[in-house]
């Protein structure tokens, strides 16, 4: 078992205070030289069509799990930049978002786990389509798991059992069971890691336990098959034809249309985004 200490020391603090006293200053005020009536900025015919449209923000890689972060690591490798874009803007705009309303988020999950059907039908073949639509559900049923720090507003999801790439089938992330149902041995754990103590006692007896403890067995075993994100969920999508990337957006937005949803806008900008990426020129890497 690999434990990371959650113990930071900020060292920016310490680098900030002793550079504050040397940081430039900015002045305002005029230069005689030249004349400040007529301040002007020329914008080309060309950026002043520049649709909202045309603007690409770049979806930030998602990690996920040890198991998740390899299979889109090996599976995308190969793939243009447009679908490794399309991917991660599709795990970042549909499942890990900060959309509050259950009804939208299911209807951006529905919508996600199809744009990656899209995917795989037209980028991926055999095992390899059906390993990411494995990993895909596996992201979104951590997506599943959301929920918000009533105090803090904090958003927090929760990460299934890891299992490190090559290890057995019947591994044990002893962290994750630590944290579930020994959380006070946990930090027990860490403050002696941080401190130089014996903590290697401490994990020993923890494994321990949960070799002869079944309930504990039979719950992470629960865990570990939730996880795989293989539980059937209706999806209003589904059914739209992913022969051509123009035929596929829209019977998406046909269905849209028929969703009876009191707010569809964001689901017509999430397609339409999801088509801009797509479109974007072909490159390798």
């Amino acid at each position: 078992m690999k434990v990371q200490s959650t113990t930071q020391f900020d060292l920016n603090t310490y680098i900030q205070s002793k550079q504050r006293a040397d940081k430039p200053s900015l002045v305002t005020g005029t230069i005689p030289e030249l004349s400040h009536n007529n301040d002007t900025v020329e914008i080309s015919p060309a950026s002043r069509q520049l649709a909202a449209s045309d603007i690409v923000n770049h979806a930030a890689t998602y990690f996920g799990t040890v198991q998740i972060n390899d299979s889109l690591n090996r599976l995308l490798t190969d793939q243009p930049s447009e679908v490794k874009e399309a991917v991660y803007g599709i795990i970042q705009s549909n499942f890990i978002t900060n959309v509050t309303g259950e009804e939208d988020r299911s209807a951006l999950l529905e919508l996600g786990l199809t744009q990656a059907k899209y995917i795989a039908d037209n980028y991926m073949k055999g095992d390899q389509a059906t390993e990411f639509m494995n990993t895909i559900r596996q992201i979104a049923a951590i997506s599943t798991t959301r929920t918000v720090d009533p105090e803090t507003k904090e958003i927090h999801y929760e990460t299934p059992p890891q299992r490190p790439v090559g290890a057995p089938d019947d591994y044990i992330d002893l962290n994750y069971m630590m944290k579930k149902f020994e959380p006070k041995t946990l930090d027990k754990l860490q403050d002696a890691i941080v401190n130089g103590k014996d903590w290697n006692s401490i994990l020993q007896s923890f494994a321990k336990n949960v070799s002869t403890n079944q309930d504990w067995l039979k719950e992470y075993k629960e865990d570990v098959a939730k996880s795989t994100g293989n539980n059937a969920v209706e999806n209003r999508f589904e059914k739209a034809s992913t022969s051509s990337l123009s035929e596929f957006v829209q019977d998406i937005k046909n269905m849209i249309d028929h969703a009876g949803l009191e707010n569809s806008g964001f689901l017509t900008d999430n397609i339409e985004a999801f088509m801009r990426t797509l479109a974007m020129p072909k490159s390798n890497g």
